[in-house]
């Protein structure tokens, strides 16, 4: 258990969230160690004090009184938990529901009710321009004294995996429309109030358009959409001072309700739409492949994130602080070793080796472990710099 939460701290507090003052704290301590070459030491130095004002910076956080934030697909999951969080801090909030009556519409009219009417439950079907502009129309009657402030796109939905082959393209075009075009809806009926306010906009992407893997391409095109949308649109929006913010969730699915693997309702829905292929579809892939798919989208849930804290963070600081950064990768660390290897290595190693992971049960259970990969050597770096001080 002690073990546990060492690593824990040192993997999540230290490497992941606090990495400049790890970086600072590295640059001081190899300043001290070659002393004797003044030139490298003070270059250190200069970099250690760098790493160190990023973090200050990094800090600042804005006056929430008096501001407000649309937040979509609040019904459940990280926009239920955002749309508490910045009420709490002194927010108005709009959380736009799916359906306005669900329980954790409910549940936020009821948070509403007992902190003083700042949060604001409100119907928002994404892909519907008359909810959005319904929406849209409520906000502007409701705005506190220093408008609109942020908009966060957190509605997303996740189609049954599967090959591209199996999909039919309703189904592409339903995920599409809540995903990408959802987003874009929103973003551009509540731009105007943004603008106005030199606010923020906020977008989820996902640790899939980094690490592309078959089985679930629906879902990880519309994210490498929302990707470049995202970057076209913080290039347009430098000149009205509003800052474009990306939020790149890693494996969430036990915290969210986006796939529902764990209840069956995703196999169901993959097996209804493998019994609709033709027959020489099927025959072609195999009764084994469409078994493989579904045994690796149980196992990503199983070794899943089942907490939404870190996700939900990231998205408060990127609403509330004064300098946010441009991007929150909020991954494990196994997760985003994974993931920066998928994206940097030539393709020749990586389509083998993912595909190796995939179709070997064993190498596909040990990608929880690849966080050693870093603890190990970062160890080992402690205790250089430690015998380097103390020579």
């Amino acid at each position: 258990m002690i073990a546990k939460k060492v690593e824990e701290f040192i993997l999540e507090t230290i490497l992941d969230q606090n990495w400049p003052l790890l970086l600072s704290f590295i640059c001081f301590n190899l300043a001290y160690a070659i002393a004797k070459f003044p030139l490298c030491s003070f270059l250190l130095c200069i970099a250690g004090f760098a790493f160190l004002i990023s973090v200050y910076f990094g800090t600042l956080s804005l006056v929430s009184t008096g501001r407000a934030v649309l937040i979509t697909g609040c019904d459940s999951g990280f926009g239920n938990e955002l749309a508490k969080k910045l009420n709490a801090m002194g927010f108005t909030v709009f959380a736009g529901c799916l359906d306005e009556k669900s329980n954790g519409a409910i549940e936020l009219n009821r948070t509403g009710d007992e902190t003083g009417q700042r949060l604001h439950v409100i119907q928002m079907n994404v892909t519907k321009q008359e909810e959005v502009d319904q929406a849209l129309d409520y906000v502007e009657k409701h705005l506190p004294e220093n408008g609109l402030w942020g908009v966060v796109n957190n509605a997303g939905q996740y189609s049954s995996p599967g090959c591209f082959e199996w999909i039919p393209t309703y189904v592409l075009e339903k995920e599409m429309s809540v995903n990408l075009f959802g987003a874009i809806r929103v973003t551009n009926a509540f731009l105007p109030l943004i603008r106005k306010s030199q606010g923020r906009i906020v977008n989820v992407s996902s640790i899939m358009d980094r690490m592309t893997s078959p089985f679930s391409g629906c879902y990880t095109i519309t994210k490498g959409a929302i990707e470049s949308y995202s970057a076209i649109l913080r290039l347009e929006m430098k000149r009205f001072n509003v800052q474009v913010v990306v939020i790149e969730p890693g494996n969430f699915m036990a915290a969210t309700n986006i796939n529902k693997s764990n209840a069956g309702e995703d196999t169901c829905q993959s097996r209804r739409l493998w019994d609709q292929l033709d027959e020489k579809i099927k025959n072609d892939y195999g009764e084994k492949c469409f078994q493989q798919v579904i045994s690796i989208n149980r196992k990503l849930a199983e070794i899943s994130t089942g907490e939404s804290h870190t996700v939900v963070d990231a998205m408060v600081n990127a609403v509330s602080r004064l300098y946010p950064k441009n991007r929150y990768f909020v991954a494990n660390m196994s997760d985003k070793i994974m993931a920066y290897g998928m994206q940097f290595l030539p393709l020749l190693i990586s389509d083998r080796l993912l595909l190796a992971i995939i179709d070997n049960p064993v190498l596909f259970d040990s990608m929880q472990y690849f966080k050693y990969v870093v603890l190990i050597p970062f160890f080992a770096t402690l205790l250089w710099l430690g015998a380097m001080i103390c020579m």
